[in-house]
């Protein structure tokens, strides 16, 4: 074994040993109802599961230097993220020119970034901590043009958002309650407009948002 094995080999020592002291382990259930109980059970078996999978991530490295950095990508990640809470809201302060379908809209001006998650450079919120997350955007529209945008997780559209109005300015929103893993990326893009040189407003109106529930 390499010494960079040792290395990840410690590290993942330091987190279950972290992990092991949670506030989950020394909870007095005798006061709560079934469903506390039920809810308990089931974030200690979560956490069980996650400990096992780098435990099985270290105990299967072989001298192959690509998996062992994965590996220790996988395990730093978990550790870092341990705890951690996180939300973000980003504004487009500029407008958007000729926006072609599956173009990405990136919000860049970030006012809130708790945990560090998502990118005002690429517009991707990258998921730093498994759990149940809210996500909502804004879009506002000028007079005639009409634009759809959803909500990409990956590959996957979760949800879409349709704004336009043939004689006034025009806002539509959406929103979204989604189970990430880590590593999930989450971006808005665009589905439809029309017409091809439509445009969207920026000037802090349109937004993209989330936040961890649990």
């Amino acid at each position: 074994m390499t010494s960079f094995v040792y290395f990840v080999v410690s590290i993942l020592v330091m987190y279950l040993h972290d992990t092991s002291g949670a506030p989950n382990g020394t909870i007095d259930q005798s006061s709560m109802s079934i469903e506390q109980r039920v809810t308990v059970l089931e974030r200690t078996i979560h956490g069980q599961t996650q400990n096992q999978q780098l435990v099985d991530c270290v105990m299967n490295v072989s001298s192959d230097y690509i998996g062992t950095v994965k590996c220790a990508r996988a395990i730093i990640t978990a550790g870092l993220s341990f705890g951690r809470q996180v939300m973000f809201f980003a504004q487009l302060n500029h407008h958007l020119s000729n926006v072609a379908v599956e173009q990405v809209i990136v919000f860049e001006n970030v006012v809130t970034n708790v945990g560090n998650c998502y990118s005002g450079h690429t517009g991707v919120f990258t998921c730093c901590k498994s759990g149940t997350y809210f996500f909502s955007w804004i879009i506002e529209l000028p007079t005639g043009i009409q634009v759809n945008t959803e909500l990409m997780v990956n590959s996957s559209s979760i949800a879409l958002n349709r704004a336009g109005d043939a004689y006034k300015n025009s806002i539509g929103s959406m929103s979204a309650v989604i189970h990430l893993d880590i590593g999930d990326e989450v971006r808005i893009r665009i589905q439809f407009r029309t017409p091809a040189s439509s445009h969207i407003r920026g000037e802090k109106i349109s937004s993209f948002s989330g936040f961890l529930i649990q």
